[in-house]
């Protein structure tokens, strides 16, 4: 006879984001960030209104600390500090600063998600493997953010909501475990979970004040209360359910731009408005394993229009100095008409980066060559300083050409055609040499070497020459590079010089 079939214990289903890390990067004066940060210091404050009336809503550390605060009107804040800078609010720039600080953050890990309006979420489990562990990274994010100007909270979980949440906060955590994060979720208020109005004012009513109170209520009497939608979304911030998130899917290109508090005209304010779009252009770049060897630049002066300047590398770069000297060296020789307003940064002509070896003493991709001639395009104007190339013609004239100094991409279109020496140095147009009893003079006859050199071309072309070139020597040993026209009246003429 058989005994009753044994009863089945129901066990809680392992948590589906046990194994996974989650980095949570919240931007509480992402609002006010998006301007680009004075140079030296000055105090600003975010207005917006608030029920029609216009109020202070953040305030940078130097406001805060001359008495102004969040909610104060702009008269009594002005009243406290004469100099305070007002600023309204720019909702477009923020998700523009969001989307380039996505950009940039996928050089922390693959995933990323932004959360508009404030906040970005990072897959971390890989990363944390990268970075040597969850203090590194931590250091990694934090030390690129605030340079820029970013005030920011991280905190680490096992899912994205609980992380997310917690940022929100203000507190820095590092959380592992879903154990870890439930403990740290109890304490927060119930204002902090996505309720209907009448499902929060009935928990209040049952005299329950945070989520952990929240938690310890029967399943049962919460799907009651609550309905599946906010059941679920607790499943997801405790990671009892799957909570995929949608991959920020980069844009083909990069292009930014940023208001400045104050129009200035100083290369040194400009520099550091743009230090904050060559950061993000780095680490767009970087998480590409890419280069840019285009930058144009757009410096926005209101009524007056815009300068605009074009950076030419002769190899792709994408280390934020570099960038940062060139332009230093291009806004040094600038002068402008008008103050500048705002600037926008696109990059272009990105590709894989050239591979270099290790030298012993200066490190990997040492060109100091490359980074001279850069610095003197951009002093100098891109077109003051040039290469030659060899072109398959025998006439002096046209044997060489104008070419970018070193460029990687252009490759000789012939060698140096055969023959005897000729000079690097040739005259911008040949120059008529006086005759004496036949010899040719310069501050005294010449003495003509012995080899002579025919060209006799170009009668396709209607620029046909007929000439017999010669090395030549003056009294003080300079060595010259003469000829004589081989049809008459067969003039000399000097043509170039020797080194």
């Amino acid at each position: 006879m058989r005994g009753p079939a044994p009863r089945r214990r129901r066990t809680a289903a392992a948590p589906i984001a046990s194994g996974m890390r989650w980095l949570a990067i919240h931007l509480p004066a992402l609002p006010l960030e998006v301007f680009a940060p004075a140079a030296d210091g000055a105090p600003v404050a975010l207005v917006e209104p608030r029920r029609g009336v216009p109020r202070i809503r953040l305030c940078n550390r130097q406001a805060l600390a001359g008495g102004a605060a969040p909610g104060m009107g702009p008269a009594a804040a002005r009243a406290l500090l004469p100099h305070l800078q007002l600023v309204r609010r720019r909702p477009a720039r923020e998700r523009e600063a969001l989307e380039g600080l996505a950009n940039w953050a996928l050089q922390f890990s693959s995933q990323v998600t932004p959360v508009p309006p404030r906040s970005l979420l990072l897959e971390a489990s890989g990363s944390r493997r990268l970075f040597g562990g969850d203090g590194p990274l931590f250091a990694a994010v934090r030390g690129q953010l605030e340079p820029l100007g970013h005030q920011c909270t991280l905190v680490q979980a096992a899912t994205p909501l609980g992380a997310l949440l917690l940022a929100r906060e203000g507190q820095d955590l590092q959380l592992t475990g879903l154990d870890g994060l439930r403990q740290a979720l109890h304490p927060l208020p119930l204002e902090r979970i996505p309720l209907p109005r009448q499902a929060r004012q009935a928990l209040h009513g049952m005299g329950l004040a945070c989520l952990g109170e929240l938690l310890r209520l029967p399943r049962a009497g919460l799907r009651q209360r609550l309905g599946a939608g906010p059941l679920d979304w607790l499943d997801r911030l405790l990671g009892r359910i799957p909570d995929p998130q949608p991959v920020f899917q980069p844009a083909p290109r990069f292009e930014r731009g940023l208001d400045l508090l104050c129009e200035s005209r100083q290369t040194q304010a400009l520099l550091f408005a743009a230090k904050r779009l060559l950061a993000e252009l780095g680490g767009f770049l970087q998480a590409r394993e890419l280069g840019a060897q285009t930058l144009h630049w757009r410096l926005g002066q209101g009524a007056a229009g815009a300068t605009e300047l074009r950076l030419g590398l002769l190899r792709p770069e994408r280390r934020p100095e570099h960038f940062m000297a060139l332009l230093r060296e291009r806004l040094e020789g600038l002068t402008l008409e008008a103050p500048v307003r705002d600037l926008a940064l696109r990059a272009e002509g990105l590709g894989p980066l050239p591979g270099a070896s290790l030298d012993l003493f200066e490190g990997p991709d040492a060109q100091p060559g490359d980074r001279l001639l850069e610095r003197l395009r951009m002093r100098l104007g891109e077109r003051a300083v040039s290469g030659l190339q060899w072109a398959a013609d025998h006439r002096p004239e046209r044997a060489s050409r104008r070419a970018p100094p070193q460029d990687p991409q252009q490759t000789p279109a012939a060698a140096p055609l055969a023959g005897p020496p000729r000079p690097l140095w040739l005259l911008p147009r040949p120059q008529r040499l006086e005759t004496l009893r036949g010899r040719p003079c310069l501050h005294g006859p010449l003495t003509l070497g012995l080899e002579r050199e025919r060209i006799e071309t170009g009668w396709w072309d209607g620029q046909e020459i007929r000439r017999d070139y010669f090395e030549a020597r003056t009294r003080d040993g300079e060595r010259l590079w003469i000829y004589r026209q081989v049809a008459p009246p067969r003039q000399w003429f000097l043509h170039g010089y020797f080194g």
